[in-house]
């Protein structure tokens, strides 16, 4: 990176950054190059030439090549005093301007590439930004060290006497343990993820390999009482992808407070830090899997404006917390989010208990009566209807809402338990529905919106009285007054 007289910086990335680039459009021709390797055509007893394959292959791989050196060799960057000025592009050149002041966060990110070289990823971000307007593959990690400060978000000046004024507060460092990752990642509830995953993967097989017949020769090896611990060992497997998963994504994670801006750095493979400002979180969510309930264990997330909406990513404040251990982290991290000790919770009427706990048994008893005419085996789901009865009576316990001042704390559960402390100030919408059977009973939903990535989030309480939640809707409308 070379400095001028005229306070501008210029720079380019690193020359392996070429390599990157290629590797990661390799990377999107993998199937392609699967599918043509594979073609045998074998209704008609002809199979693609092994030259025709190669060629295609070839012609891939030199092209990555040299999109790869052309996107390196053309790619530059200038700072200013004023803005960051991007120029890239391999065919057509391609000018971003963006602002300094208008740049909220400076993302680094370490791949094992990455870490073998000494390099870091750069991705910047601006305010309302659904995606990096700036990404930078390679640079050594010196200039990327000199670019994040160039670009650092101004620091907004503390008033006396608000909450992280004090000096000794404007740096907080809290580290997750070791045990506290296994239990995460043993526990968390990405394994309906991987079961997904896996299913959509083995679903393909027949598909790649349609010669080889795989699920009718699995059929035939195995004998009717092994199927149920087949089933069982892809369960098993799923829920290893899910715990090894989590491990790579969690481990060192650390969360830093650095005046008023969030620093999150995580991952055992690649190593992501990114920046948070505290002005962009809209609510926190405190999530409680059905299994830590039993330790008092949660994990806290961030609605945020702007970060990983490229992903529909939210922030991941903390992978696992006792619960009686969270008032003084949000008091320290998101001192803006601090609920009062006092504050009073508000269980749902015992008339809601019928709207949790009639429909969905119901309609599931409807579909297998249905379905019985066709297939005796349909009947089996009528032996659900208790257990979904009982999960929906669990869902009716778990619901409830506080609000004290300009503070709002929905509580809900689908599988999980979710907390959501809602300010006033980052309210976007509210709404209230009324359906058929709740209009009977005097029931209604509410639903807040609040920004969150480009698609907004939406938190749901069913059960609530009519009267309740038309008051929490005059509080919101009436938010000017206050």
């Amino acid at each position: 990176m070379k400095t001028s007289s005229m306070k501008t910086s210029r720079g380019r990335l690193h020359p392996f950054a070429a390599v990157l680039v290629s590797l990661q459009i390799v990377k999107g021709l993998i199937v392609p190059l699967i599918v043509i390797f594979l073609s045998k055509h074998s209704r008609s007893g002809s199979g693609a030439p092994l030259y025709f394959q190669v060629g295609w292959s070839l012609v891939a791989l030199v092209g990555s090549i040299v999109w790869g050196f052309l996107y390196w060799r053309r790619f530059r960057y200038e700072v200013s005093d004023e803005q960051l000025k991007v120029t890239q592009g391999v065919f057509v050149q391609k000018k971003t301007f963006i602002p300094l002041e208008r740049i909220q966060s400076v993302d680094l990110t370490e791949g094992v590439l990455h870490r073998l070289f000494g390099l870091v990823r750069v991705e910047v971000q601006t305010a309302g930004g659904q995606k990096p307007e700036a990404v930078f593959p390679a640079l050594a990690r010196g200039d990327a060290s000199r670019l994040r400060t160039m670009l650092e978000p101004g620091k907004a000046p503390q008033a006396q006497g608000q909450p992280g004024s004090d000096p000794a507060k404007l740096r907080l460092t809290y580290k997750l343990p070791a045990g506290s990752l296994f239990i995460a990642a043993l526990t968390t509830g990405g394994f309906g993820v991987s079961v997904s995953l896996l299913a959509a993967a083995m679903g393909k097989l027949d598909e790649l390999f349609p010669d080889f017949h795989v699920y009718r020769y699995l059929w035939n090896a195995l004998d009717a009482a092994m199927i149920p611990l087949f089933a069982l060992g892809i369960l098993l497997v799923a829920w290893m992808i899910s715990a090894i998963a989590s491990v790579l994504k969690f481990a060192n994670f650390t969360i830093t407070r650095k005046e008023n801006k969030l620093l999150l750095t995580r991952g055992l493979l690649e190593r992501r830090q990114v920046t948070v400002p505290l002005r962009r979180i809209q609510a926190i969510r405190i999530v409680e899997e059905p299994l830590w309930q039993l330790f008092r264990y949660s994990a806290l997330y961030a609605e945020t404006v702007g970060y990983g909406a490229q992903k529909g990513e939210n922030a991941h404040l903390f992978p696992l917390l006792r619960n009686l251990e969270i008032g003084e982290f949000v008091r320290r991290m998101t001192p803006q989010f601090e609920v009062p000790a006092s504050l009073k919770h508000h269980a749902l009427p015992r008339r809601a208990l019928w709207c949790y706990a009639l429909p969905a048994p119901l309609v599931l008893a409807l579909a297998a009566a249905a379905a019985g005419l066709i297939t005796p085996w349909a009947y089996v789901g009528l032996l659900l209807c208790p257990l979904v009865m009982i999960w929906q009576w669990w869902r009716y316990r778990s619901a409830g809402w506080s609000r004290e001042g300009r503070m709002l704390v929905l509580r809900f559960r689908r599988l999980a338990k979710t907390t959501a402390v809602i300010p006033l100030s980052r309210v976007q919408s509210v709404s209230v529905e009324i359906g058929p059977l709740q209009r009977r009973f005097g029931l209604s939903t509410l639903q807040i919106a609040v920004a969150s990535g480009g698609r907004g989030a939406f938190f749901r309480l069913a059960g609530l009285p009519e009267q309740e939640a038309r008051e929490l809707a005059r509080w919101y409308m009436d938010r000017n007054k206050r």
